[in-house]
């Protein structure tokens, strides 16, 4: 039996974690997706006799999937910063620049994770500054404190300096690369034939010389200055070798200018501007390639109104699939914080595989191609909170060498984000194109975009205002006659431009918006016929332009790809074909504005509902507050189409017609404490009641004060307090709550106001009846309100009552608050308190009593007594009933009878009693000692055992005793 060695726990649950780690991710990311259509420029094209047919396949990738929250992995970031002369033709330009690379800096300082890097490397005509990489942006910040103008414009030499910085990163690699001008110097490794000495005289003088063959470096100057009928251009090494030849290694062609593999004199070269430029601008884009190479992703920036490249700086970008953003000075920083925005987010990287059938060719100097398949790279951005981004085009030009019927079989992309180790796929597809010997003339050509008041990325919905519109311009290019006698025109000619959400098109003449297929287009309708004779057209271009504007807010939008058709008048049969997109990205926000305390704000309202609250002062715009869209705060993710201010609050109206309020102030709200029930603005009720501030205003930072005051005792110093926070007012009368907030979207020390009156009858709580003897002292309670507190804003007075005579004294300890009543004499008094402003009362009745209550009335409790003649003595006191009860002389003065010797009648310790002497019936009257006119009578019968009274049912007798 084998043995198998034993792997340790450890490593297994080690394996394990990573396994389930790096699935989890792929599970996490399995939302985001892409898929594509592939179509031709041209189903039909035609095989010239002399050259290619040339064609492109055009694909729209369309992703899918969102991002709730983005949580991106660790990056490095190159910020590649142009510092040549020309940044100094404006005052502020310069400053600009260097404002918006520090905004872009201080949002990373917020939002950068542990793991990522910065760097910043500034350049002219050669590199000047090198930043390593490192998690502290202090040393970036302080960097453009002391950058200042001058040189010339060197692409290649920066961006290989950043490349050599990103090569061994573990991180995602970017480059934020910003020039206001096209490249002037680059250089590159090249192969060269230089003369060397072969031979010296006297090891000084060189005698003979040769030519020799080997890789050196290479400068290429282009020199914007013409003298002696030359432009100083030049091509030298940096080793100042005499060079005799260059050797190009790929065909290409640039701006018009075309270069054929071989070897080029750089005297000859440097005489001719469009060569030397087109020399520069390849090397740029070699070093791109590089830059793709090494999977680093470069965004550019073109900058000012200058002289700037837009094409060249999309191709550098585009090759890296990376994105390009044109800036005006006014709009820099809001370039950078874009960019800033596209770092911070979720990545999807992917490649269009297009195998190339036989006699298909592509330019491999600007294209990877491996295997005869093409890999055409692009990039797509999920930012949190923003949906899909919008679908991507791209064309991959194609040439034929031979004609036919060619098949692109198995399209397909593969793709996949950062976290992810495998590429994912999309389904396979196919496109035909036929190549004839002839066939109807092609309509080819371009979109160009271009901004009317504002640039492209950031054009503002504001009424009364014309920027939120831009141009577009479709450049028509005539050609595909190959025939020599062909004479016909081109009639019916039509653009169908798809729009995208948010972009509408304002209609003139022969423009309009329809649904083609599902998807609106705008739809230009040309009148012009274009003619063509002897196999030449009569105009070979055509321009046409169309304004469009945003008509909500939109996020890096993108124009999809136009089409175009023509009836060909020899062919009688409609044409279609593609013309190339702008690849621009469009975004647009709504803005409204307001002043508050003499200071201008604009409130910006953005494609994912985020609200900015931002301060204008001149052409300075600085960010104030932001409101993020959420659940928390009720306010949706969706795109803003219209903001209103008024006074107290922001209107918000989203692209579906729904609307949201943001308060500028906060909510105050006031309860009775007692009922809990919510007080309207100048309410009255009898007891306490409460307030808080119930809703805040929007933002960071807030902060909340308030203040009651009240006609008696009004307050002016302002107190903190927080949201929900409940306070009690504690003052009866009239009193004013007033709270303001600071801070975020609030109108800072905007008074919120509401009035309570605390007032009634129960606002003062005494007893109303105090029952004391003359002498007597009794304790008795004043409560006002707030009741339970420590308040000695009353008075007492004592006044008489119906007999006009002060029978009573009041007295309070104000130490402890005691209140006390004393009384004088017999009699009632009516005690008055009252606050001591007069506007509430509280009565008392106090009974002053004498000690001595007198003796009313006085009887037998029977009317009839029975008494044995053998039976006990009978107590007169115990049986008698006085009225009142408790009356103070209670004692008897005199006790007799009729005198007849029936009873005996006795005082024995002070006690009256009957003692029974003979049967027989007698009166016993009974004088009080209090008033000898109040007696009581009864009648006392003495009998005998023996005998028995006959009114009784049971022989019982009545009282006896």
């Amino acid at each position: 039996m084998r043995n198998h060695p034993k792997i340790p726990l450890l490593i297994i649950l080690l394996l394990a974690f990573l396994f389930h780690s790096t699935n989890a991710s792929a599970i996490g990311n399995e939302n985001l997706r892409v898929n594509f259509n592939a179509t031709p420029s041209q189903e039909v094209i035609v095989k010239p006799i002399d050259g290619n047919a040339k064609a492109s396949l055009d694909f729209n990738i369309i992703p899918a999937g969102e991002m709730k929250e983005a949580t991106r992995p660790p990056i490095d970031v190159v910020f590649v910063f142009d510092k040549s002369g020309s940044m100094n033709s404006t005052n502020n330009k310069l400053q600009n620049a260097k404002d918006g690379l520090t905004n872009a800096v201080q949002f990373f300082e917020k939002n950068k994770q542990q793991n990522d890097r910065f760097s910043l490397i500034t350049f002219s005509s050669e590199v000047e500054t090198i930043l390593p990489l490192s998690n502290n942006l202090d040393a970036i910040k302080t960097s453009m404190l002391y950058t200042t103008a001058n040189g010339g414009t060197n692409y290649t030499d920066p961006l290989r300096a950043a490349k050599y910085m990103l090569k061994d990163s573990p991180n995602e690699k970017y480059i934020v690369f910003l020039t206001d001008g096209q490249p002037m110097i680059a250089s590159s490794v090249e192969k060269v034939k230089k003369e060397v000495c072969t031979k010296y005289w006297l090891d000084f003088f060189c005698t003979e010389t040769g030519v020799v063959e080997s890789d050196q470096q290479i400068i290429y100057d282009y020199q914007n200055r013409y003298s002696n009928n030359n432009w100083l251009h030049k091509i030298y090494s940096p080793e100042n070798s005499k060079l005799k030849s260059l050797y190009i290694p790929s065909a290409f062609s640039m701006d018009g200018t075309s270069f054929s593999s071989g070897w080029y004199n750089p005297g000859v070269l440097e005489t001719n501007s469009q060569k030397m430029q087109a020399l520069i601008k390849q090397k740029g884009l070699e070093v791109s390639k590089e830059l793709y190479n090494s999977k680093i992703t470069m965004h550019t920036l073109g900058y000012g109104e200058g002289d700037l490249d837009d094409r060249y700086l999309q191709m550098l970008a585009g090759q890296t699939s990376g994105s390009f953003i044109k800036a005006s000075e006014g709009s820099v920083s809001d370039a950078f914080e874009k960019l800033a925005n596209k770092l911070n987010s979720v990545k999807l990287d992917g490649e269009i595989v297009v195998p190339l059938p036989a006699n298909v060719t592509v330019d491999r100097n600007q294209y990877k191609v491996v295997n005869n398949s093409v890999y055409l790279p692009f990039s797509t951005v999920y930012e949190a909170g923003q949906g899909a981004p919008s679908p991507i085009t791209l064309s991959l030009p194609v040439e034929f060498a031979a004609k036919g019927s060619y098949t692109f079989n198995n399209l397909k992309i593969q793709y996949k984000t950062a976290e992810e180790n495998e590429w994912r796929y999309t389904d396979k597809k196919s496109v035909t194109i036929q190549v004839k010997d002839d066939a109807p003339a092609s309509v080819t050509g371009k979109l160009e975009l271009n901004k009317i008041n504002q640039d492209l990325f950031n054009l503002i919905i504001e009424q009364g205002k014309d920027t939120n519109s831009f141009t577009g311009k479709y450049q028509l290019e005539f050609g595909g006659l190959v025939n020599p006698n062909a004479k016909g025109n081109l009639s019916d000619i039509t653009i169908y431009q798809p729009l995208p959400e948010g972009v509408d098109v304002v209609e003139g003449t022969g423009i309009s918006v329809e649904n083609v297929e599902g998807q609106r287009n705008a739809i230009i309708k040309l009148t012009q016929r274009v003619n063509f004779e002897n196999g030449t057209f009569s105009q070979p271009t055509l321009s046409v332009n169309m304004k469009m504007k945003a008509a909500w807010a939109i996020h890096n939008a993108k124009m999809p790809q136009p089409k175009v058709s023509y009836i060909d008048s020899r062919y009688g049969t409609k044409v279609v074909g593609n013309l190339n997109p702008d690849q621009s990205e469009i975004s647009a926000k709504v803005r409204t504005r307001q002043y508050q305390n003499l200071k201008e704000y604009a409130y910006d309202g953005f494609s994912n509902g985020t609200i900015k609250k931002v301060r204008i002062l001149g052409l300075v715009e600085t960010p104030v507050s932001v409101l993020e869209p959420g659940v928390n705060n009720n306010f949706p993710n969706k795109a803003v189409k219209d903001l209103v201010a008024n006074t107290t609050q922001l209107m918000i109206t989203y692209k579906d017609g729904s609307s949201s309020a943001l308060s500028f102030i906060p909510a105050l709200t006031v309860r009775d404490a007692v009922t809990n029930n919510i007080l309207v603005d100048g309410a009255s009720i009898p007891n306490e009641a409460e307030f808080s501030v119930s809703t805040g205003v929007p933002g960071n930072d807030v902060t909340y004060q308030y203040r009651v005051l009240n006609e008696d005792d009004p307050l002016e110093g302002w107190t903190g307090i927080t949201l929900q926070e409940l306070k009690t007012i504690e003052m009866f009368g009239k009193n004013v709550i007033q709270v303001k907030a600071n801070g975020g979207f609030a109108i800072d020390d905007y008074i919120v106001e509401k009035t309570v009156w605390i007032e009634g009858d129960d606002l003062i709580r005494v007893p109303s009846i105090i029952e004391l003897y003359v002498g007597e002292t009794k304790s008795f309670e004043i409560d006002l309100f707030p009741f339970g507190k420590p308040n000695n804003n009353y008075s007492v007075n004592v006044t008489p009552g119906d007999d006009n005579l002060i029978n009573s004294v009041y007295t309070q300890v104000i130490s402890t608050k005691e209140n006390k009543m004393t009384g004088l004499s017999p009699g009632v008094d009516i005690v008055v308190v009252e606050t001591k402003n007069g506007k509430y009362k509280k009565y008392i009745q106090v009974i002053v009593k004498s000690r001595i209550v007198k003796l009313e009335s006085m009887d037998f409790n029977q009317s009839k007594y029975t008494l044995l003649l053998e039976g006990d003595h009978f107590d007169i006191l115990s049986n008698l009933l006085f009225n009142p009860d408790n009356a103070t002389n209670k004692n008897i003065k005199t006790v007799t009878d009729t005198g007849n010797g029936v009873v005996d009648i006795i005082k024995e310790n002070g006690k009256w009693k009957v003692v029974p002497e003979n049967s027989g019936v007698t009166t016993i009257t009974v004088i009080s000692d209090e008033n000898p006119d109040i007696k009581a009578r009864a009648i006392f019968e003495v009998v005998s055992e023996e005998e028995e009274d006959p009114d009784t049912e049971d022989g019982s007798i009545d009282g006896r005793w």
